[in-house]
């Protein structure tokens, strides 16, 4: 069971108990009593409400749940960077563990999962004996860029499952995935779909108030071998981004690499904001080669402090070239080959599922089953 915070009261209020959370603890633990299977607890966004969250006070919580069921559990939802030294030596002996939303921190978004075994390992390092349950997004997380699509929340549960098996994780607990037709984001509305054609594109993110450096990127990469006797060897994409000539110019680059030398490459203002198609001749540079590694890349040429762009790319033609999903229609094809450098610049391949719920119900089920 969640209970809102008191820094969530701008949109959130638990009721009828609102902020007092020493009645809340006594009768969530006198419900628990008469339903099995509420078997714990949190308290949302608890790291930011820690003049509230006192150790006195915890404890004062805690001893009100316990004289009514001993086994009922107090998790509170707490973020990656809110486990400083502090709140472990005063906060943690008094929980039975922590909810751990998974949202790349120090960053905030949801399709990049590089970090997630990371911080994982330095909380079971740091959190020896204590129950850490990792919390996926399967709902859009606010101030993020992006929704999460089905397979960033399946790589997710995939990876924190393999924590689980490993010792290092307690278990997992999504975050409002959606169960029924009639929950909210069951189904995804049209406007979703971002990719030129089909579902799925290529796309680059640097977020709204989030600063950058030079030299930062990300990238999508992918091997490709070479057709035997082709005379010629291109690669066509279609490429399209938010911003325009009406913006300032040397800071995003869209770029294009074979084997790590850039081949072509513009600036996010160059264009419009329609697609636009490109084909690049790879002929001379490939002479004599037999394979190759092409990527797509956002390029920082200047670093930013607040200048939102998120870069697609699209329906690529490979010419002399054999390169599979080129319509990027599946996104596993694509993630491995995924390569961020410096931090807040972050690359996905974003596939639209229309039946958002459906599709990811039938994939975690999958996963879950195999747990």
């Amino acid at each position: 069971m969640l209970v809102y915070s008191p820094s969530q009261a701008v949109c959130c209020v638990s009721r009828p108990y609102k902020h007092d959370y020493v009645t809340w603890a006594r009768e969530i633990a006198t419900a628990s009593k008469s339903h099995p299977n509420l078997t714990g607890w949190t308290v949302d966004d608890y790291g930011y409400d820690l003049r509230t969250f006192t150790p006195a006070y915890v404890k004062q919580m805690t001893a009100a749940a316990k004289a009514i069921n001993r086994s009922l559990k107090f998790v509170p939802t707490v973020y990656y960077g809110q486990f400083t030294d502090a709140f472990i030596a005063e906060q943690i002996p008094l929980l039975d563990g922590v909810v751990f939303p998974f949202r790349d921190e120090p960053h905030r978004d949801t399709s990049w999962t590089w970090s997630l075994s990371y911080q994982v390992k330095q909380l079971a390092k740091r959190l020896p004996g204590t129950d850490v349950y990792l919390m996926p997004y399967a709902h859009p997380l606010s101030h993020a860029a992006q929704k999460p699509t089905v397979a960033y929340v399946e790589a997710v549960t995939r990876k924190s499952l393999e924590h689980v098996r490993a010792g290092e994780l307690a278990g997992v607990v999504q975050y409002k995935l959606p169960f029924l037709a009639a929950d909210a984001g069951w189904t995804r509305p049209a406007t979703d779909n971002l990719a030129r054609t089909g579902d799925g594109r290529l796309s680059f993110v640097v977020q709204t108030k989030t600063a950058t450096e030079a030299g930062m990127s990300c990238g999508a990469s992918r091997q490709v071998k070479l057709t035997s006797g082709a005379a010629k060897r291109s690669v066509s994409f279609w490429h399209r981004d938010g911003r325009d000539t009406g913006h300032p110019a040397g800071y995003h680059v869209k770029q294009l690499l074979l084997n790590g030398r850039v081949m072509w490459q513009r600036d996010v203002t160059a264009d419009g904001t329609a697609w636009q198609q490109v084909t690049v001749d790879l002929t001379a540079a490939l002479a004599g080669a037999t394979s190759a590694t092409v990527e797509w890349r956002l390029y920082e040429r200047k670093g930013v402090s607040d200048y939102f762009v998120d870069a697609g790319v699209d329906d690529i033609v490979a010419t002399g070239l054999q390169l599979s999903d080129p319509g990027v229609e599946n996104a596993a094809a694509w993630t491995a080959g995924l390569v961020r450098k410096g931090g807040p610049v972050y690359c996905s391949a974003q596939v639209y599922h229309r039946d958002y719920g459906a599709e990811l119900g039938a994939r975690l089920a999958g996963l879950y089953a195999a747990a």
